[in-house]
């Protein structure tokens, strides 16, 4: 749901604003957390998680879309890369906050816990004075919502992702039919007078590069999250809180070089910085690969460390450069195709990964293992080729 609902939010928040679709998705992913604590039976739970997924495909690319309009340009590289940050210290924090709480204080401690901080976030977002209505939001420019592009979108995506996290000989029907359901709504798009999704959009070039890297960065950085705990236990024999703590070196290389990668697109240019981060992100890839068998673990958190670093640096800028490619009154929908690309990648690295690594045999995991390696080197290499095209200088179009 989160997922699919991504582009439809972003585009609802340019007809109705995006604050206000901001508050919208922090209101039901309240509401959701709110049932889900005092659910008394599991559908009721499920059900609050559908409202609660969302209410943060809602957040998600309104927040880019404010970030994107009311921060200068010279500045939009930082806001993303601290944006960019506090995602992935959340994707590492959550899950070891959520084991705590729910090992402490039950299941339902889970869904608890983020009452108070969207309450915080509610006071916040409504007690900012310093926010100035874009006159792209009002009244007179709203354009009309297409519920029948929705719709089209909508099943073409869920099939796909579906069909992904299916096993045998579905994701191979999910592609042709998610790919064909996709067609039928690009047709549509283009002879709606209000479409959802402007085609116009991919004819950017910042706008369609900026999104395939980060779409190809998360798929080599989920892919990698699933895989090394198999390897790490299965090859070199370590208990789950050794393989976190090291994993945990590369979130927080992560988190550390992501402001700092904005920082540095404002200095030496989004190109250079996203250049150098795919580098730095490939250096460590390779290390990894040429490392991996070794009977001591001495090399990995070096090699992880590098990677996460990488990944840093190019959150930021590859999202600054993407969405500055496009008018403002169109931000909220290119955010929302943006966090697509995003979540589409680390679910096709995971699908991909997981078709791999099925030997039982220690001479055919380690080599299957550096099979995966060779792909993400491959897939950072193409994004690398991908960001040379950016242009040095990407001005906003206003």
């Amino acid at each position: 749901v989160n997922i699919i609902l991504q582009s439809p939010a972003g585009k609802l928040g340019d007809v109705v604003g995006r604050r206000r679709a901001f508050m919208i998705g922090l209101s039901l992913f309240a509401i959701g957390a709110l049932i889900a604590t005092l659910a008394p039976y599991l559908p009721v739970v499920a059900t609050s998680r559908v409202l609660m997924a969302a209410g943060g495909a809602m957040v998600v690319p309104n927040a880019m879309a404010l970030l994107r309009n009311v921060i200068p340009e010279h500045k939009r590289s930082r806001a993303f890369g601290y944006f960019g940050a506090l995602l992935s210290a959340s994707a590492a924090v959550g899950p070891m906050l959520g084991g705590m709480l729910t090992e402490d204080f039950g299941w339902k401690a889970i869904f608890l816990v983020n009452l108070p901080l969207l309450l915080i976030s509610w006071v916040l977002v409504k007690s900012d004075t310093s926010y100035v209505r874009p006159a792209e939001d009002s009244d007179a420019a709203k354009p009309r919502f297409d519920f029948i592009g929705m719709g089209l979108l909508c099943l073409s995506l869920g099939i796909l992702v579906i069909g992904l996290k299916s096993d045998d000989f579905w994701p191979a029907i999910a592609v042709m039919l998610g790919t064909l359901g996709l067609a039928v709504f690009t047709r549509w798009e283009k002879v709606t007078r209000h479409p959802l999704v402007d085609v116009q959009l991919f004819r950017r070039g910042p706008f369609v590069i900026g999104g395939v890297i980060v779409g190809l960065q998360n798929l080599g950085m989920y892919a990698l999250l699933f895989q090394l705990p198999f390897l790490l236990k299965s090859w070199y024999l370590l208990d789950p809180s050794k393989i976190g703590q090291i994993l945990l070196i590369m979130m927080i290389f992560m988190v550390f070089l992501a402001p700092i990668g904005g920082r540095m697109g404002e200095h030496f240019g989004v190109r250079n910085t996203i250049l150098s981060g795919l580098c730095v992100s490939i250096a460590g890839l390779v290390m990894l690969l040429y490392t991996t068998g070794s009977p001591t673990l001495l090399w990995m958190p070096v090699s992880l460390a590098l990677v996460g670093s990488g990944i840093g640096m190019v959150t930021g800028p590859a999202q600054s450069a993407a969405l500055s490619a496009v008018p403002a009154e169109q931000s909220g929908v290119a955010a929302g195709i943006l966090s697509t690309m995003r979540y589409l990648g680390g679910i096709a690295g995971i699908t991909i990964i997981s078709t791999i690594l099925i030997s039982t045999d220690p001479a055919g995991i380690l080599q299957q293992n550096k099979v995966c390696f060779g792909i993400y080197i491959g897939v950072y290499v193409f994004a690398l080729l991908l960001a040379l095209a950016i242009p040095r200088h990407t001005r906003p179009l206003l």
